[in-house]
């Protein structure tokens, strides 16, 4: 078992410093990710009020792949999804899905940032130039991960008992405000339309998760990572839904689904007094932190892809690079909002490769090779 901090020279004959995290660091950090651009963004779905059951189904849906990506942790302890490709499929293969999955970190926190940045020059800083923000926030990250998955892990679990904080201080304070006849009739949508639904927010975000292979190596062989999995995307849902259902009975339907960013557009309206007046700036810094959050975990994963690729020891010495590519993306993948919104209907179809191909992949390969390795011993 390699301790926290200890030196180990790894297969690729890199001397380096194992940091390593708890499970109850992990399963925050699967929260907060999950929590991230989702609840920026709102999870309607063009469902109305029965979105809701639709964030059910997806987070069913996630949980389901989940264990797929548990069952390639369990089969392959304390090593990340880049050292375990090369491993199965040997280095040609390997590299090439290294390169895939470490694009797809890459591009999902380009959507992330990109975001964050429309929703800041909206609500906040409308003469801020969108490039100014996106630096600001990269530095940030940058600092994170130029400090290591350990710093990341421990400010997880301060971030999310803020959000948490948060998120129960505003449904409290909205009582007034809430009408609970928003949330009816239930089931005005067929059952093809909520499927359809489900099926979107299964990619975004649950399925996202995928990323956390990537960073698999600082969990410990003895924390279940069946457990971290399925913990972190309950409760994810779990506030997901409470925020939806809050943003639901505040704006109505008609409200809601025209809003680009709902949770600060139902912040707006809380009003008690002189004393509890502008809630939407705890809206504002709440939704900050799982940007952070999300952004900081796919540098990461797009860290530990390229240090593999090109034989690179310190990941420090590429945090800059990733960080200049992931703002390249960013700022310019769309040309308005409206393109940014669309895209949420391609993006189901385009993260399929990343989300379910690769890693389903990647776990039948763990089976063979580890049955084959128990035949031989």
């Amino acid at each position: 078992m390699i301790k926290q901090g200890e030196v180990v020279t790894n297969e690729r004959g890199i001397v380096m410093q194992k940091e390593m995290i708890s499970m109850r660091q992990a399963i925050c950090m699967i929260t907060l990710f999950l929590f991230g651009n989702s609840a920026l963004m709102g999870m309607g779905s063009g469902m109305g009020q029965d979105a809701w059951i639709a964030i059910v189904i997806g987070a069913v849906l996630g949980s389901l792949i989940s264990l797929v990506y548990a069952r390639v942790i369990r089969l392959f302890p304390e090593r990340n999804l880049y050292d375990i490709a090369q491993a199965i499929f040997g280095k040609i293969i390997g590299k090439l899905i290294i390169v895939l999955m470490t694009w797809y970190a890459i591009h999902l926190a380009a959507l992330v940032l990109r975001n964050y940045s429309e929703f800041i020059q909206i609500v906040a800083l409308e003469e801020t130039p969108q490039l100014a923000m996106m630096i600001v926030m990269l530095l940030i990250t940058g600092y994170m991960a130029f400090s290591g998955i350990e710093v990341l892990s421990k400010w997880v679990v301060i971030a999310i008992v803020l959000v948490f904080m948060v998120v129960l201080f505003t449904v409290v304070l909205s009582i007034k405000q809430v009408t609970l006849t928003n949330i009816l009739p239930v089931m005005t949508h067929d059952f093809a339309a909520v499927g359809s639904a489900s099926l979107k927010l299964f990619a975004f975000p649950f399925a996202e998760t995928v990323i956390f292979l990537a960073l698999a190596d600082s969990i410990k062989k003895s924390d279940n990572p069946y457990k971290i999995y399925l913990y972190g995307i309950f409760i994810g849902a779990m506030i997901l839904i409470v925020t939806f259902l809050r943003n639901l009975m505040i704006l109505g339907v008609p409200t809601l689904e025209k809003a680009y960013f709902p949770s600060y557009t139902a912040a707006r309206i809380i009003n008690i007094g002189e004393l509890f007046s502008r809630i939407e700036i705890t809206i504002f810094y709440n939704l900050i932190l799982g940007g952070i959050a999300k952004i900081s975990i796919c540098l990461f994963a797009a860290i530990k892809g390229t240090e593999i690729l090109f034989n690179i020891k310190s990941n420090k010495k590429i945090v800059f690079f990733i960080s200049f590519i992931i703002l390249l993306v960013s700022r310019y993948q769309y040309n308005s909002v409206m393109e940014m919104i669309k895209f949420i209907d391609i993006y189901q179809v385009y993260a399929v490769p990343f989300q379910i191909v690769i890693p389903v992949l990647v776990w039948i390969g763990a089976e063979i090779k580890t049955r084959k390795k128990r035949k031989t011993t």
